[in-house]
């Protein structure tokens, strides 16, 4: 770490406070004439993010808007500066703790934060967001602002029972890199959004989802999504598992906990709907049940910090007004287990990291004693399953495309598995789980993790076999592996493993023989993670790449058939991620032009073979007929 500065710009540092992925914060003074003095707290940009201009500029961006909000429980920010060409933001200086740091004294004390409390805070947070995603410029319009990194760390609490909100302007800027630092974002993953993993649209709901796992831990005294393996918890968020707030749903009192779970909603229009929503749902259980205020805060949080540490045996269970130390299956905000099982799994990904920087690995593939392959490159392991006795499904893929067979299981939500056996051995099996499919089995090589990698310019060859040697420390699993190496982000190795596993699916749309077998009620034989995929949007997808040979044999043999429009229900184009294409061209569809006149309207080769291809997609999903 580097020596403190004497000063940054016009300020005077007293302390470093932290050192942060992105930034770190200092304490400092403003002095000026007549015996001024102002205590603020100074964030700067580390020096190696300092070097990337699109990142300064949207820091400073987001720093510019955030410099407009004006509320009592938003940190203010003063002024946004440089020095020695590196940005700093001049804020608000907040003499107490944040709320990370008060579970953590809780947890030392044997305190519990008592939950009307936890709601004081939450409710004092949606306040400010309130104000923030409905804050406007000086003429008037919109500024657009989402917080998108609430957690524990970025709630400020002072010895007066103040709440405050900080780093809107930093999150957006680390969010909208190109590529993240290794470690920029460690932490974050479990307070995101199940829409901010999967890279979908934010809006002023995702901050919601936030606030209510910050209220759920800050209530349980334990993390709501924890893994020492990040992309666990990644998951873990997209599919909002609430397996630990329903297990520990004794602490809750049980008013709250409803507030609490409707704002944990995996989809956002079943959430509370707005900042003010959400607030003024919590000020309803406050005044019915407490009427506690910004002095009992206060009063909680000098008797935690004056607290002695408790010195208790691991199963010993406290009073009713404490929490008790975690066993070896929880995992609490702080404790031994939790520092334990991360510290074991930081030993072996850094003995991990040291042999795949020297080059020297034992062999990748790891036999067991029957010679069978124990790890592969993919993140899967093949296990035997009880296949059901009941009729299967059989049928040629000439006669039923595999999109309409997707879209059908979709459609239909069915759950059990689906082979695809193409021309030259090719074979291919995916589970779908009530019509959404959860992993594709391919035994195409150029298909598997790592070539795919490759392929999308993420991973070099000479990247992949040093990782492949290293993967035993990281259970099998590939994606783990090169999270674990720093050599991918977790953010972008999940949406990368959701990539794969949907393209495996997707090149099968242009088979034109072969043949399916649909299995019914057949379980996953795979202990795979569930990325959670839209079979809609697959299918969409995998329809705006279907080969130009497929298409084209397509249209010759219905080039003379007349295309005509089915009635279909509002909205139900758009759940295929097309956007406005597909409805601009089922609106074509009038049932006087033949197929081959259609495609005869448009000109450029490559406008004639997406809208034949999007045709397909309508034709083979019951949108419109050939007749």
């Amino acid at each position: 770490m580097s020596s403190t500065p004497k000063s940054i710009g016009r300020y005077q540092i007293i302390d470093r406070l932290a050192v942060g992925g992105m930034a770190e914060l200092f304490k400092a003074t403003l002095t000026g004439d007549h015996g001024f003095e102002k205590l603020v707290a100074i964030k700067k940009i580390l020096p190696h993010l300092a070097g990337d201009r699109s990142f300064v500029e949207m820091f400073i961006d987001e720093a510019r808007i955030t410099a407009q909000l004006d509320h009592r429980h938003i940190v203010q920010v003063f002024e946004l500066g440089t020095d020695a060409d590196t940005p700093y933001i001049a804020m608000q200086f907040v003499d107490g703790l944040d709320v990370l740091a008060l579970l953590r004294e809780c947890a030392r004390a044997q305190i519990r934060l008592p939950a009307d409390l936890a709601a004081l805070i939450a409710r004092d947070v949606l306040d400010a967001l309130d104000y923030a995603h409905h804050a406007v410029d000086v003429g008037g319009r919109p500024l657009g602002i989402i917080h998108r990194d609430i957690s524990p760390g970025n709630v400020l609490l002072s010895w007066r029972g103040d709440v405050k909100l900080t780093d809107f302007g930093i999150a957006r800027a680390a969010e909208r890199r190109h590529k993240t630092e290794a470690g920029t974002l460690k932490g974050k993953y479990g307070y995101m959004s199940p829409e901010q993993v999967s890279g979908g649209e934010i809006d002023n709901r995702s901050d919601l989802f936030s606030v209510g796992i910050l209220l759920a831990e800050m209530v349980m005294a334990r993390r709501l999504f924890t893994s020492t393996n990040d992309l666990d918890i990644l998951l873990m968020v997209r599919d909002a598992r609430l397996d630990r707030l329903h297990k520990y749903a004794s602490e809750f009192p049980v008013e709250l906990r409803v507030l609490t779970v409707r704002a944990l909603q995996r989809r956002p229009e079943d959430r509370w709907q707005s900042a003010a929503q959400f607030r003024d749902a919590i000020d309803e259980w406050l005044r019915r049940t407490t009427r506690v205020g910004q002095r009992d805060l206060a009063q909680l949080i000098g008797a935690v910090i004056n607290a002695p540490t408790a010195d208790l045996e691991p199963d010993m269970q406290l009073s009713s007004g404490a929490i008790r130390a975690p066993s070896q299956e929880e995992e609490a905000l702080s404790g031994p287990m939790t520092r334990m099982s991360i510290a074991r799994a930081e030993a072996e990904a850094a003995a991990a990291r040291a042999e795949y920087i020297a080059g020297e690995a034992p062999d990748p593939e790891q036999h067991s004693a029957s010679g069978s392959l124990v790890v592969g490159e993919d993140d899967l392991v093949s296990e035997q399953v009880e296949v059901p006795s009941g009729p299967r499904e059989v049928g040629d893929i000439k006669e039923h495309p595999v999109l309409r067979t997707v879209y059908r299981l979709a459609k239909g939500k069915g759950t059990g598995m689906l082979a695809l056996e193409g021309r030259a051995g090719v074979l291919k099996e995916a589970y779908l789980l009530d019509g959404q499919p959860q992993f594709v089995n391919s035994n195409v090589e150029s298909e598997r993790l790592g070539s795919f990698l490759i392929a999308q310019g993420a991973l070099t060859q000479p990247q992949l076999q040093r990782a492949l040697a290293v993967m035993h420390h990281f259970g099998g699993r590939l994606a783990d592996t090169l999270v674990g190496l720093d050599i991918l982000d977790p953010l972008e190795a999940y949406r990368l493993l959701a990539k794969q596993v949907a393209a495996k699916l997707m090149e099968a749309f242009s088979w034109q023989k072969g043949r399916y077998t649909w299995t019914p009620r057949h379980p996953n034989p795979w202990k795979t993670r569930s990325l959670h995929l839209d079979a809609f949007r697959v299918i969409g997808a995998g329809a705006a790449q279907l080969s130009e040979a497929m298409i084209e044999d397509w249209l010759a043999a219905n080039t003379k058939s007349f295309i005509v429009r089915e009635p279909i229900a509002d909205g139900e184009l758009s759940q295929f991620g097309l956007g406005d294409a597909l409805l601009r061209v089922y609106s074509l569809l009038d049932g006087r032009t033949r197929l081959g006149e259609l495609a005869g309207k448009v000109r450029s080769p490559e406008a004639r073979l997406n809208l034949l291809r999007l045709t397909y997609l309508l034709v083979q999903t019951d949108s419109a007929r050939l007749s």
